[in-house]
């Protein structure tokens, strides 16, 4: 009985102490989403485009400027920015998207290109074409301007898509503008700033 006794003691403060240890006081702190975007910038080169915008290819152009538009969290450009781009010119399009902690995060758009895919709005019809430069992201592309237009603000959102939504998806939705229902999901990234395509 004593032996019983001894064997039921220790089986309770085994109990309590695994009870007792495994609490904490403090909850959980969540990890941060490795999309959480903190700054971005979109990078515009000047290429030349060999062939049709589908199937065609870029040529870097040497010594061609580089504009960079800075945009901050809420993804506005700053106060008063204005790019002008030349009708019958081609311009490679680069994402650079950093998280708070200023770390370069666009990798993990193009690790789960199965999810992601980016949309280029706001230009008046016949104006803009675009040709995904990587695995239908939008990472890096290029921008084609067919013809010129006043000023107008060009929006370039990079959805996280539902689970399946990708492969209904094509490269010719980069301007879709019923994106909400064809491309799915949310968007991780709504980036604006006025363009002007000029002669």
């Amino acid at each position: 009985m004593n032996k019983l006794r001894n064997y039921l003691l220790l089986g309770m403060i085994t109990f309590g102490v695994l009870t007792f240890s495994s609490c904490s006081k403090e909850d959980p702190v969540p990890e941060k989403d490795q999309e959480e975007v903190g700054k971005t910038s979109l990078l515009l080169q000047e290429v030349e485009w060999d062939g049709d915008f589908r199937t065609g290819h870029p040529h870097a152009i040497d010594g061609a400027a580089i504009d960079t538009i800075e945009f901050d969290e809420q993804g506005n450009a700053p106060v008063g920015f204005h790019l002008h781009l030349h009708t019958g010119h081609s311009y490679k399009l680069t994402l650079i998207a950093r998280d708070y902690a200023g770390r370069e995060i666009q990798q993990t758009f193009l690790d789960r290109a199965d999810i992601h895919q980016a949309v280029i709005l706001g230009a008046p019809n016949g104006v803009l074409d675009y040709t995904y430069g990587d695995d239908q992201v939008g990472v890096t592309g290029y921008l084609h301007i067919v013809k010129g237009a006043s000023t107008f603000t060009l929006q370039y959102l990079m959805r996280h898509l539902n689970p399946g939504v990708k492969a209904s998806v094509t490269a010719d939705d980069w301007n879709n503008t019923n994106y909400q229902s064809k491309l799915a999901g949310a968007t991780d990234l709504d980036l604006k700033f006025e363009l002007h395509p000029v002669e």
